[in-house]
């Protein structure tokens, strides 16, 4: 009878361990799930935050609606795009009617490269490099941290649940943080060492997709001979000194990898863009 208890109450006490095994298991899991939920509101979130300013930058300066070229311009910057960290967002590029030579990347995966900037171009690694670089703002959210925000899911859940009208509380931060992320990119600029961390971004990229990034090294050297050109005056003022930025590439800089091929349809997008 001894035995038969003592062997009841190591069945209970077995049993009891396996549940509590159980529990932890499902408790971790449910702590996954609501990590993965919280990320994934983050994510829409930026989204939301990043269609707001480009609504906003695309009013107020236009964008080229040219169906060729937008096209082509997606193609390629969706192809390097494959190659980053940061896979829960889907990139779109789009033209801005503005002669300055300048790109902007924003939050949730939209970039906007300048007209301007598209005519400077003369091959298809300047524009890796250029996309490449703009990726790297985007994956290292430079934008989000320059203007000191955090696009999170319980933040704007609390706000929402203090004022009345949860979903024009939203809208009106976005509306607010989007004002912020515009004087960011066009009057202050971000940090110099953001702006060199983008770069390192793009000639790591490019060379770890076997792309030479010399056609970009050689895309800024130009760019640092037009210094008085007014279309110049916007980058400028918003990054750091060319010259700096060269020396910081050509030290990490592969030169043994071959250059983007100019292909056929690169051709024909620099046609369109020309006569824009």
């Amino acid at each position: 009878m001894i035995n038969l208890r003592k062997g009841f109450k190591a069945t209970i006490i077995f049993v009891l361990f396996l549940l509590s095994l159980l529990s932890c298991k499902s408790a971790q899991e449910l702590k996954i799930q609501k990590e993965t939920e919280t990320m994934e509101e983050y994510v829409e979130k930026e989204k939301e935050l990043g269609r707001a300013v480009f609504a906003k930058l695309a009013g107020k300066f236009g964008v080229v609606k040219d169906e060729e070229a937008t096209k082509y311009l997606n193609m390629l910057g969706k192809s390097i795009g494959l190659y980053t960290e940061r896979q829960e967002l889907e990139y779109f590029f789009a033209i801005l009617n503005t002669d300055q030579i300048n790109a902007y990347a924003l939050p949730g995966g939209y970039i906007l490269i300048s007209k301007g900037t598209l005519k400077s171009i003369t091959n298809k690694g300047e524009l890796i490099g250029v996309l490449s670089h703009e990726l790297g703002h985007i994956n290292k959210k430079h934008v989000l941290k320059g203007v000191k925000i955090q696009v999170k899911f319980n933040f704007f859940e609390s706000l929402a649940r203090i004022l009345a009208g949860p979903r024009q509380v939203i809208t009106n931060i976005v509306n607010q943080v989007s004002d912020k992320i515009e004087e960011k990119l066009f009057m202050e600029g971000l940090a110099a060492d953001d702006e060199f961390e983008a770069d390192n971004y793009a000639v790591n990229l490019m060379q770890s997709i076997g792309i030479s990034a010399v056609d970009y090294l050689e895309y800024l050297k130009s760019l640092s001979s037009h210094t008085d050109d007014k279309a110049m005056e916007e980058l400028d003022k918003t990054h750091p000194d060319i010259n700096v930025r060269l020396q910081k590439i050509e030290s990490i800089l592969n030169k043994n990898l071959k250059s983007s091929s100019t292909t056929d349809s690169f051709i024909a997008f620099k046609t369109i863009i020309d006569k824009i």
